[in-house]
């Protein structure tokens, strides 16, 4: 599982298209990608990812129709482009059972492309919904109705290189260090003349929104209906993310980034950076292809809370689909234990769950020393975002202003008054 944008639902699909999925009878017209043969019943789920996540999938996968063999799973791959794809699959009436879903919850839910799982939930008392971490299970909810589940969750820790912290004489972070430390290391590490840096901050919301956050600020106003960025709490992190990339220069500004053509994977396998943020989906690479040095990870530095962004795998039921008892089966079986722990086994997300035994497989595994640190992280999650049907659209808004203060071209106060119109503007229409 890897963290990325999905396009505006509403650019992506005229209206009409999705109308017709707009509620959840199962007529005659309706998909019939669920076939009976023989008592058995064919579900369709939707797949996507790597060699290794294609893999955990088949294995849960097999290990369910082993236990139930009057349900057959078919998958059906969409490939890297998820959303477009599915929303090809949607528009021609071909939705699978089971959607593979990312940051686009909301957006399907509101044009009734998903079905509803409450009521699943309240009629099977071995299912337990609170097994979820609360600020996850609520970014999939519209209207109070639940429209999908979190099977992987990967919350942004830093890696860090220790043996340029050794070579600069510098101690390893801790759990409890601050935004003030992590600056003055930052700092420490770099020489950019050299194109060596201390931190890699990318231009997108896991990484710039992770600094708001932790500065007690939120994208939204409670009620969802404007900015949250108006706020001296996000003009501090503003003026933060200024300190880093331009003041500092500790992280090298969204041009350099693209000149130097690599990714943050590699510039920290390069040693160009000493440290930078991802979720577990670093660990599969690195396990594969060792590090040619000594590393760690660590939670993010705190500010007034240690709040942290995420990547997220959700699974959502078609609405419709014409065997929903047996796409709810297949459900089920995905975010439980025996779901979980195939999660867990394969070490390249965190269960979506507190599973004890599962996460405790996580920890075990040493890899890398302070796994640990994902883990407790993953209560301190925040995916608001996921909350409003045009964050795709206000997202872009919000990076090209963040571009132009990385860049040294906009002042802070400037930027966090054309973010706050912006968003304003795309949130009313």
């Amino acid at each position: 599982m890897k963290k990325w944008m999905a396009l505006p639902l509403s650019m992506a699909l005229p209206i009409g298209l999705l109308a017709g999925c707009s509620d959840g009878s199962t007529n005659a017209g309706a998909n019939d990608n669920a076939k009976s043969s023989g008592g058995q019943v064919t579900i369709k789920m939707t797949i996507s990812g790597s060699d290794q996540e294609m893999k955990l999938r088949k294995e849960t996968a097999e290990l369910f129709m082993k236990q139930h063999p009057n349900i057959k799973i078919d998958w059906v791959d969409i490939g890297k482009d998820r959303y477009q794809k599915t929303l090809t699959l949607i528009a021609g009436g071909d939705a699978p059972d089971i959607l593979y879903i990312n940051d686009w919850v909301t957006p399907l839910a509101q044009k009734g492309v998903l079905k509803p799982l409450d009521e699943f939930i309240k009629s099977d008392p071995d299912f337990k919904v609170d097994q979820f971490y609360p600020s996850v299970i609520d970014a999939l909810k519209l209207d109070g109705k639940l429209y999908a589940l979190p099977q992987e969750i990967s919350p942004i820790v830093i890696y860090y290189n220790k043996d340029l912290f050794d070579k600069a004489g510098v101690p390893y972070p801790t759990s409890s260090w601050t935004q003030d430390d992590f600056l003055n290391v930052a700092k420490k590490l770099s020489s950019p003349e050299k194109k060596q840096y201390g931190f890699v901050l990318s231009n997108g919301l896991s990484n710039w929104g992770g600094w708001m956050l932790r500065n007690g600020n939120n994208i939204f106003t409670p009620d969802f209906k404007k900015s949250g960025y108006g706020t001296p709490e996000a003009l501090k992190s503003l003026q933060t993310i200024k300190k880093m990339v331009v003041d500092d220069h500790s992280t090298p500004n969204t041009a350099e980034v693209t000149s130097m053509g690599q990714g943050t994977d590699a510039l920290f396998r390069n040693q160009q950076a000493a440290m930078v943020e991802a979720g577990l989906w670093f660990l599969p690479p690195f396990k594969a292809e060792p590090l040619p040095f000594k590393w760690d990870v660590v939670m993010q530095p705190k500010g007034v809370n240690q709040n942290v962004k995420a990547g997220v795998l959700n699974w959502g039921m078609s609405a419709k689909t014409k065997h929903p008892k047996e796409a709810w089966e297949v459900l089920k079986f995905f975010e439980g234990h025996e779901g979980m722990m195939i999660v867990a086994k394969y070490n390249m997300a965190l269960p979506a769950t507190t599973d004890k035994e599962a996460n405790q497989l996580i920890i075990d595994s040493k890899f890398p020393e302070n796994v640990k640190a994902f883990v407790d992280s993953a209560p301190l999650i925040n995916m608001d975002e996921f909350r409003h049907p045009k964050w795709a659209e206000i997202h872009q808004a919000v990076k090209e202003q963040m571009d132009l203060l990385m860049l040294g071209k906009q002042a802070p106060d400037a930027t966090q008054k054309n973010i706050v119109t912006n968003m304003n503007q795309i949130m009313g229409e």
